[in-house]
């Protein structure tokens, strides 16, 4: 099949790569100019690695990342409530550079990736016909759109899809490793905000906060390290050393998701990665999901027709990718609480909670069918 892949990021070049060892005729359309990938560090989760483990590339990710095999919470003035315990599963969960992710991913893909290529409108979602912004047609026997969170496929596809403001910000960035521990996650949860950090290779950590927020709210837009460490003045010595550390100017983003669709597929156009299901990062399984998706797609067309394996793609992603979306929002919610009394009652409800009580939350990620 000649096969039109929209968006150059994780989800997509994973689906390029699998699709082309199985023969089929690849492109890839990129609205961007450059492959070059914005952001810090993220995790490819346990399931993710299972995932890629038949196709050579989850070894090379594993060697390039680094393995964490725990993720502590602890409250803001670091007392220790509980942790997620990454030993007992059955792949190591890794921490990358988001850049040295996709650069394992662009060197396995050999296709055609077209840059300056942005797909405005399908024009015929049964004979798989889409218009780029030159006003040029193209027709391919399946289109994958996997062009994010703001999807403009998706919105197509499925009018009222738009993305819903979750009520705070996030600050991403990269520093060097303090002095924790290299295999550790931590993140501390206050009245004022959350502060992640989590090891990667190299004595480098990735930070990320979140602070409740006005959806674009101009205050925010302008903060710089001086004003986070002000922010975030009474948390842990180590958390105001991480940001102290940071290299360059962090990243800052608004924190969306989506209502989980009841299908990813209209006629020849299938959805992947965050354009069919963008949650927001409480589980750290945004780039997880979208390999996980890319893997489960290109199961299904090796063994079915396109038509039955759009429709087996759609029965084993649609309600589990639900799950995670709703799950990420509710713990997102949780977390960034200011009450007071409620934080007092969740961080005694957390801390009392048997570990594998917790660790149980998320088992069900390692259970997704991908055949």
């Amino acid at each position: 099949m000649r096969i039109g892949i929209i968006g150059a990021g994780i989800g997509g070049l994973t689906a390029a790569i699998l699709l082309e060892k199985q023969g089929h005729q690849v492109e890839i359309f990129e609205k961007r100019h450059v492959l070059k990938q914005e952001g810090v560090g993220l995790g490819v989760g346990g399931n993710a690695i299972r995932a890629l483990a038949p196709y050579g590339i989850a070894d090379e990710i594993k060697r390039e990342g680094n393995v964490l095999v725990a993720a502590q919470l602890r409250d803001g003035h670091d007392s220790y409530l509980n942790r997620v315990n990454f030993k007992k599963q059955s792949e190591e969960n890794v921490t990358i550079q988001r850049s040295a992710l996709h650069d394992i991913l662009r060197r396995h893909f050999k296709g055609k990736v077209r840059l300056i290529q942005e797909i405005v409108t399908i024009k015929d979602y049964d004979a798989g016909i889409i218009k780029t912004a030159d006003g040029k047609k193209e027709q391919f026997d399946l289109v994958i759109a996997a062009d994010g969170l703001h999807s403009q496929t998706r919105r197509q596809m499925f009018p009222g899809s738009e993305a819903i403001y979750q009520g705070y910000t996030c600050f991403r960035g990269t520093s060097d490793n303090p002095g924790i521990s290299n295999d550790i996650a931590i993140e501390y949860w206050d009245k004022v905000g959350r502060f992640g950090i989590v090891p990667m290779r190299n004595n480098e950590v990735y930070w990320f906060l979140c602070i409740n927020a006005e959806e674009r709210d101009t205050e925010f837009k302008n903060y710089n390290l001086k004003k986070l460490k002000q922010h975030f003045k009474n948390f842990p010595q180590v958390v105001l050393a991480v940001l102290e550390l940071t290299k360059g100017d962090p990243i800052q983003h608004d924190m969306y998701d989506i209502e989980p669709l009841k299908s990813f597929v209209k006629g020849r156009v299938v959805l992947l990665g965050d354009a069919a299901h963008a949650a927001t990062p409480n589980m750290g399984q945004g780039a997880s999901q979208a390999i996980e998706d890319a893997v489960c797609l290109a199961n299904q067309l090796k063994a079915h027709p396109l038509d039955v394996a759009l429709k087996r793609y759609d029965k084993l992603s649609v309600p589990h990718t639900k799950k995670v979306i709703l799950k990420s929002r509710k713990i997102g919610k949780v977390a960034q609480s200011e009450s007071q009394t409620f934080i007092q009652l969740r961080n005694k409800v957390v801390k009392n909670m048997p570990e594998h009580v917790l660790n149980k939350q998320t088992e069900f990620l390692n259970k997704r069918p991908l055949n």
